[in-house]
């Protein structure tokens, strides 16, 4: 397990279960767990410092939504997430996202890119599997940016929710294939085609990358962890 520390310095106002749930899901992310142990209430109340209610919520949700499987006198398993599901989440992100970019498009090209690039500017590529966790936020951090600009509520709740819902399934990805991989990278570039193709008035090209820095599998999202780092290509 991983040692104890303070998970609890982010917003006041969110409950003290979603935050355990969250932190569950960066353990599972990292593999903070030693190899094979099951995730049980006890060990966990001992790492955040809590009483079991807030951890067995947690746990509950976190059954609830898939990630693990409660096993009786036991604790809790990560469940092996499906093909299905990693199917319709990304086809519903490249939906929304490209929709956001086709809303957003000129206020983004008149003054938004200038911050935008100081964002991915200040995103560092990462290449040890430790990283992970902070590659995925990064990530979500500048498509969120970038979609907000759409001036959408309602497509903006959406997209959230199919990230943190991809994020889920990520956790359970990462947990599959640690056994295996010693190393990952985040290609910071991926983002900058993205901004490059807009400042050059191609919203076609930039609609592509998009979508290719969306990852669709475990291998896009933890060995090429650039979420589609290779250059854009629109078929003519």
């Amino acid at each position: 397990m991983a040692e104890n520390k303070n998970v609890f310095s982010k917003s006041k106002k969110q409950l003290l279960s979603e935050k355990i749930h969250d932190e569950i899901l960066e353990m599972i992310i990292k593999n903070a767990t030693d190899e094979d142990m099951v995730l049980n209430e006890g060990r966990l109340m001992e790492v955040f410092q809590v009483s079991k209610a807030p951890v067995r919520e947690a746990l509950i949700k976190l059954c609830a939504e898939g990630v693990l499987q409660s096993v009786p006198r036991y604790g809790y398993l990560v469940i092996k997430s499906q093909e299905k599901d990693r199917q319709e989440v990304v086809r519903m992100r490249i939906l929304l996202e490209k929709e956001a970019l086709k809303e957003g498009y000129e206020d983004i090209v008149q003054y938004h890119l200038p911050e935008l690039m100081r964002q991915v500017d200040g995103m560092n590529g990462a290449n040890k599997l430790d990283d992970v966790w902070m590659i995925w936020e990064d990530n979500c951090e500048f498509h969120l940016q970038l979609a907000s600009y759409s001036n959408n509520r309602l497509l903006l709740r959406y997209l959230q929710e199919t990230i943190d819902r991809q994020k889920r399934i990520y956790a359970q990805q990462t947990w599959e294939l640690q056994k295996t991989l010693k190393t990952i990278f985040h290609d910071p570039n991926s983002h900058r085609r993205i901004l490059q193709e807009l400042s050059n008035h191609n919203l076609e090209l930039a609609l592509k990358c998009l979508e290719q820095d969306i990852p669709v599998n475990e291998k896009s999202i933890v060995l090429n962890s650039n979420f589609g780092g290779t250059d854009c290509i629109v078929n003519t």
